[in-house]
């Protein structure tokens, strides 16, 4: 963006703020650059300090433990295992596939973990626009993500079975969501219409109970808790898990009989948890290290908090006020599936209402606001997977979410609910859009290591039940595999 010719938005607020930018901006003067003698601004570091204030801007905070659930190494590894041990979908079991006369372990097509639509080579992620759970995991050994094939069969009733209704959301530092507040709580917002308010060990209660993404129809007709109580008993049966989990919970669990499913979920959770990725470029820079991002990417951080406006949304430490927004993102769903009714049964999708339709009838549509934190790797993007590219996001922006394919303020205004008054149209050119790409892209960083704790981001290259991992190849011979 050159001085002379910013794109400034209408409204008084966001003019003052402008002109304090530009003000900031000419404050250590011009310099000549280059033979043709143009002239560039010099940005006064001082500027960067008063919008990491202003915004709360660090870097990522301190992992927030529960009370019941710190961290333990033993238990950290467990659950890995778990993420990546299909024994947890409910059509994978051995028993289920002898049942419909399919071999135990090297049939996979109905098999789903928690890694299948939470892959890490896919950013955590299943990069599709809408998941796909248990139908259709492994076709070809190593389908995962986008090829994957969807609607599948189930291998109990024969139904068609596994379309998720919304995008995987990442989990990389999903143990630092806050819940209404910048804040990175223990009892935080998962999912995207924050249904789960109690964190990673509630979020972990909830996949396995869902048809679509790791159920399939192996347990009908059973309530969620007996659902649960059946897949403990499939964990307990494993000799080599009891071992893990007595190690991991030595006060609680002595014998195979003592796990229960809330062993597995604080497991899971203790896993998820540690999935953060410090020490990008972005946290040096607001850590004062004013170097650590290039002259474009400084230029974007500046479009990001000023003309863009997206610091009214993302903020604090993990880059988000954990709030809900209507926004008016496309759903289209039927692009990504044809005739797939959504999770509205009308090919839409009411977000924060469904967590709660009594309470919270007034917030159709409205959906939480994602972190931007890697967010280079964790395409597509939006609860529907609409934006394929991080430009499709800054065009959904910058249109003020009014354009073809948009969900129109009068579709909204049909169901009660208008759109956030923070979503204007930006009138940002081609060129900032792009430094504000570079801008998002410094978020971007690998998952920590830990001292003894097996490599967190990637999948092991075996699991106890005998099954074959995520991304694991189908080795020749019979299983059970690797026991």
């Amino acid at each position: 963006m050159r001085i002379c010719d910013p794109a400034v938005s209408g409204t008084v607020r966001l003019l003052m703020r402008v002109t304090e930018y530009r003000r900031h901006r000419v404050a250590l003067g011009l310099v000549i650059a280059g033979c043709a003698g143009s002239v560039q601004p010099v940005v006064d570091n001082a500027r960067f300090e008063e919008i990491i204030e202003e915004f709360g801007l660090a870097p990522l905070p301190a992992i927030p433990y529960p009370d019941d659930n710190g961290f333990e190494p033993a238990r950290v590894s467990l659950g890995r295992l778990l993420f990546f041990d299909p024994i947890l979908g409910g059509e994978s079991a051995p028993r289920v596939k002898v049942a419909a006369g399919r071999d135990p372990y090297t049939y996979r097509a109905n098999d789903v973990a928690c890694a299948t639509c939470h892959f890490p080579s896919l950013g955590f992620t299943d990069r599709r626009r809408i998941s796909a759970g248990v139908g259709g995991a492994q076709f070809g050994d190593l389908a995962l993500g986008p090829d994957r094939v969807v609607p599948a069969r189930s291998l109990v009733t024969g139904a068609e079975l596994g379309i998720v209704a919304r995008n995987a959301p990442t989990i990389l530092n999903a143990g630092l969501n806050g819940r209404d507040s910048p804040q990175s709580v223990a009892s935080s917002f998962q999912f995207y219409d924050g249904r789960v308010m109690g964190g990673l060990e509630q979020q972990a209660m909830l996949p396995v109970v869902s048809r679509d993404e790791m159920m399939g129809d192996a347990f009908l007709g059973s309530a969620a808790g007996t659902l649960r109580d059946s897949l403990a008993t499939r964990v307990r049966e494993i000799p080599e898990y009891v071992t893990h989990f007595q190690q991991a919970f030595a006060s609680e669990v002595s014998a195979a009989g003592d796990i229960t499913f809330d062993h597995i979920a604080h497991a899971l959770a203790a896993y998820q948890r540690e999935l953060i990725t410090p020490g990008s470029d972005y946290d040096r820079f607001v850590a004062g290290d004013f170097e650590a991002l290039t002259e474009d990417e400084r230029e974007g951080f500046l479009l990001f908090f000023e003309e863009g406006r997206c610091g009214v949304c993302h903020t604090g430490p993990m880059l988000s006020d954990y709030s809900f927004r209507v926004l008016g993102v496309a759903e289209a769903y039927d692009l990504a599936q044809p005739g797939f009714a959504g999770r509205n049964g009308m090919g839409g999708d009411f977000g924060r209402y469904h967590a709660d339709p009594v309470l919270l009838d007034n917030f159709k549509f409205a959906f939480r606001v994602q972190t931007i934190r890697n967010v280079e790797v964790t395409d597509p993007y939006f609860h529907s997977g609409s934006a394929v590219t991080l430009r499709d996001v800054l065009d959904f922006y910058n249109r003020g979410g009014r354009g073809d394919g948009d969900l129109s303020d009068e579709q909204l205004a049909a169901e009660g609910v208008v759109r956030d008054s923070d979503i204007v149209r930006l009138g940002l050119t081609s060129v900032q859009m792009d430094r504000l790409v570079d801008f998002l892209k410094t978020t971007t960083a690998p998952v920590q290591t830990l001292a003894g704790v097996p490599e967190l981001a990637s999948a092991p290259p075996r699991v106890p039940s005998g099954l074959l991992p995520s991304g694991v190849t189908t080795p020749p011979g019979p299983g059970p595999f690797f026991r």
